[in-house]
């Protein structure tokens, strides 16, 4: 094996070991991932049930649950392996996109246009929701 393939197979492995890798420890987890879920769903069954009965006033201070849950999240995503947490930083900063659009319309007074976001926001929703159970899962798997 010449230099140049001895290389890129030694960064090939590197990448396998990274991407494969925990960047932190999953003991180090203040709330569990399936408890952080549970609160999210619960906020969004909120969100969800406020836009449908047309109670605009209740959905900024759901909003900011919402933030809240998704940056909590955020903090503990050190204990998610590389990938995982590269998927759910992406999740995450659209889910707020869609939540900073619904603040928006809420303000315009448009029901019409926060249900739309709404379903914008909903299979993100459920992308992080199933990145938590995996992560639930892996967690666990290590106790």
């Amino acid at each position: 094996m010449n230099g140049t393939a001895r290389a890129a197979a030694s960064l090939a492995m590197a990448f396998l070991l990274v991407s494969c890798g925990w960047a932190g420890d999953s003991k180090a987890v203040r709330v569990s991932f399936a408890q952080i879920k549970q609160q999210i769903e619960e906020t969004r069954a909120s969100l969800k049930s406020a836009i449908d009965e047309g109670s605009l006033d209740r959905v900024p201070a759901l909003n900011q649950a919402l933030n809240a849950q998704l940056n909590q999240l955020s903090a503990q995503s050190s204990a998610m392996n590389l990938l995982d947490r590269e998927h759910l930083a992406i999740n995450v900063a659209t889910a707020r996109r869609c939540l900073n659009e619904i603040d928006r319309f809420v303000t315009a007074g448009d029901v019409e246009l926060v249900r739309a976001q709404l379903a914008q926001l909903n299979p993100t929703m459920e992308e992080i929701a199933t990145l938590l159970d995996r992560a639930d899962k892996i967690a666990t798997a290590k106790e």
